[in-house]
């Protein structure tokens, strides 16, 4: 009877511990600002500097069920978003550039969609201090991608 009652409290003890658990299975959830640019298309018809002035205080919420960018003048929110990792293929030649612009640390990416799967052409680049975002558009001439920029958010 003892035994039993033990594996009981046992079980719950350990119910109990893993609903406590953080849920960022992805290790990225959190809410982010607007650091820098880190990579700027040469498609751009912006700078650097412009960008950086501009995006100032833009928040990013990046959660299991929510994705929000907040700018000075627009609000995007998708709800439940789906964070799909993928290695980074660094090995094409037009997005090489692109990611120098993050560390090496970075070996996955993950690319979000929208619940119904849609894409949304945003992925989040992370490492173990660091979140980058960028944004791309298809190449549809080859298939392939352009990054039109990566910026590195602060937490």
């Amino acid at each position: 009877m003892k035994k039993v009652f033990i594996l009981i409290v046992g079980l719950v003890l350990l119910s109990c511990l893993s609903c406590s658990r953080n849920n960022d299975e992805q290790g990225f959830y959190g809410t982010y600002t607007f650091e820098e640019v880190s990579y700027l298309s040469l498609l751009s018809s912006s700078t650097i500097d412009y960008v950086n002035e501009r995006m100032t205080g833009t928040k990013y919420i990046i959660e299991a069920d929510l994705f929000k960018v907040e700018t000075s003048d627009n609000t995007i929110e998708i709800n439940s978003p789906k964070y799909i990792k993928e290695e980074i293929k660094d090995s094409i030649p037009t997005a090489s550039d692109a990611y120098a612009a993050i560390s090496e640390d970075a070996k996955y990416q993950y690319t979000i969609y929208k619940k119904d799967g849609t894409k949304t052409n945003w992925r989040l680049y992370v490492c173990s201090d660091t979140v980058w975002i960028s944004s791309y558009v298809d190449n549809t001439a080859n298939g392939s991608e352009i990054i039109m920029y990566i910026y590195k958010l602060l937490k």
